[in-house]
């Protein structure tokens, strides 16, 4: 049994999804006391606290799966309060035959996976790592889309008379501007139309 059992009298086991959030209060040693689903807003949020503040009234940790994504929204509400959060996994588990899956009991597993870890994971900060992120995929999608703009007069040209192939050969090849450094292998491009 880890440490995190004795240090609180319960944990709070939340599976989160974009419109829901099931949790599950669980005991020091990750016996289920009571669960519930709300929708995964502010008004959810305060359902949650308060379910959690009935089930678990003394020291207790949440263990929000997603805290980064589906969850940060729950997290940064519950930090703004005191509440210690921890994160845990979302489960790697097989395809079931039928398909189903239970928010429910993922909720039960979060809040006992959190009881068995020494170390558990903080939640991770949206600050500066969630500018980064934001920076990055705008950059992805600005260097797919540079891709998409060159691409598209090269197939034109491609298809184009042999007269009007000659005259824009020698025009965008030798025109680095248009598949230049800061996408892909930051190498300069070149268009062979031949």
């Amino acid at each position: 049994m880890s440490r995190s059992a004795g240090a609180v009298d319960g944990v709070i086991g939340v599976d989160t999804h974009r419109d829901t959030l099931a949790a599950a209060a669980t005991d020091p040693v990750g016996g289920l006391l009571a669960q519930t689903s709300v929708r995964a807003d502010a008004a959810g949020y305060r359902r949650l606290l308060e379910f959690a503040q009935a089930q678990v009234p003394g020291r207790r940790c949440w263990a929000v799966e997603g805290a980064g994504s589906y969850g940060a929204g729950l997290t940064a509400f519950l930090q703004a309060r005191g509440e210690r959060v921890v994160e845990v996994g979302r489960p790697k588990r097989p395809p079931r035959r039928t398909g189903a899956k239970s928010d429910a009991l993922d909720a039960v597993r979060a809040a006992r996976e959190a009881l068995v870890h020494d170390h558990p994971l903080a939640p991770r900060c949206r600050g500066d790592r969630e500018a980064l992120r934001v920076l990055l995929a705008t950059r992805h999608s600005a260097c797919a889309a540079k891709v998409s703009a060159t691409n598209q007069p090269k197939a034109l040209i491609v298809g184009a008379p042999e007269e009007l192939r000659a005259e824009l050969r020698g025009l965008l090849t030798n025109d680095r501007s248009l598949a230049g450094p800061g996408c892909g292998t930051g190498r300069p491009g070149r268009w062979s139309t031949a």
